[in-house]
């Protein structure tokens, strides 16, 4: 992976920079137990930015710390309890190294065909595959089947729902880039209302819940600009992702 070893050596730079200056500060009493501290804090860290969605990671992570160093500080005996600080620089050192697995898991996901997928059906005509997927748009269920989704390359397009309670939608022209998804709807109102899923119902804001007729008129969009049509009100920003169920 291209310039991977730029920051994995920054990384292991500041963990034995932190290392050294933990066991210096300590007058060399806890060198096994800040190793131990050190490495935790790596492995939190780095399967934070990995796995966790990119717009939650900051989140996920302040929590994680923020428990890790209460129940270090609170709970477990000396030395450990005063030795609760190391986690907070070892968990974002981590998160460095997250980021270098986190895009070697991105490369090494098979490229897609160059094909129309239909909720996992290949199809190389475009027409047939826009049939195909407004036929089964028509008659999805969310509650039975999970998300209706049409793939090609890496342009995403995926409906929730069903006819009767309405589709929550998304599309992106990028899947792998977290800003360039959008969801349909309008950007004010704070009414909910409820949605099918495998889990069983759901409550989503009534902005982001259009009808068939709507949802099918932005697969046919899809179909087109292979991206959210620019002619239909598409919402951006950081709350776009929290509501992508399925």
């Amino acid at each position: 992976m291209k310039h991977a070893g730029i920051p994995l050596g920054i990384a292991l730079f500041f963990s034995v920079t932190l290392f050294i200056t933990v066991f210096l500060s300590t007058n060399g009493t806890y060198g096994p137990e800040s190793m131990v501290l050190i490495f935790s804090g790596l492995l939190g860290g780095s399967l934070i930015r990995a796995l966790v969605r990119e717009n939650l990671v900051t989140v996920i992570l302040f929590i994680v710390v923020i428990a890790e160093c209460a129940v270090l500080a609170q709970l477990l005996p000396s030395p450990w309890s005063g030795l609760w600080a190391v986690l907070i620089p070892a968990n974002a050192i981590g998160v460095m190294v997250g980021s270098v697995i986190r895009q070697g898991i991105l490369i090494s996901k098979p490229t897609p065909a160059d094909v129309w997928l239909v909720n996992g059906s290949e199809n190389s005509r475009t027409e047939s595959a826009r049939a195909d997927g407004l036929n089964a748009l028509a008659s999805w269920d969310s509650a039975g089947t999970g998300r209706f989704y049409v793939q090609r390359n890496d342009a995403l397009f995926e409906a929730v729902g069903n006819a009767a309670t309405g589709f929550i939608v998304h599309c992106t022209s990028s899947f792998r880039d977290n800003s360039q998804w959008r969801v349909l709807g309008a950007t004010a109102g704070k009414d909910e209302t409820e949605i099918r899923l495998p889990s069983g119902p759901a409550y989503a804001p009534r902005r982001f819940v259009v009808d068939l007729e709507t949802a099918s008129t932005a697969l046919r969009g899809f179909f087109h600009h292979r991206g959210p049509d620019p002619g239909l009100p598409w919402v951006s920003g950081t709350d776009v992702l929290d509501f992508r169920f399925g």
